[in-house]
């Protein structure tokens, strides 16, 4: 039997946070706004377990005036009571380089809803919207 294998070493605000997330067709999918954790039982290092993305994690890590008002549009325009920030399974991530590749398109992913429902809801009403190229 094989022993399992070992993850990379990563300083997670040197390598991961800011960097832009790119889906399977390498379009653009947002960007690493923070990170979430899973603790070693052994004592060994922390482990990524989700990449959090969107105005939902944004806003808490910017604080100010600004973090909340990020954070409030985001609470309005989900539809849940207390809605999280959009996650994106480190288990999906196919490379990290300058930016974090992902094996998902982004249309599956979890903050591609706000764009969606921008789309939907403001940008399709603006005269003249439909004409604009992909």
């Amino acid at each position: 039997m094989d022993p399992p294998a070992r993850g990379r070493r990563l300083y997670a605000a040197l390598h991961l946070l800011d960097r832009q997330i790119l889906d399977a067709d390498s379009m653009m999918a947002g960007k690493v706004d923070d990170l979430e954790f899973e603790s070693a039982h052994d004592g060994a290092a922390p482990v990524v377990t989700d990449i959090l993305s969107g105005v939902g994690a944004l806003g808490p890590r910017l604080g100010g005036r600004l973090g909340r008002w990020l954070t409030g549009i985001h609470r309005r325009l989900r539809p849940e009571p207390e809605p999280g920030p959009a996650r994106i399974s480190f288990g999906v991530v196919k490379k990290l380089d300058n930016h974090v590749e992902l094996s998902l398109h982004r249309s599956e992913l979890e903050n591609n809803q706000l764009e969606a429902w921008t789309r939907d809801n403001l940008i399709a009403h603006i005269p003249g919207a439909s004409d604009a190229p992909e």
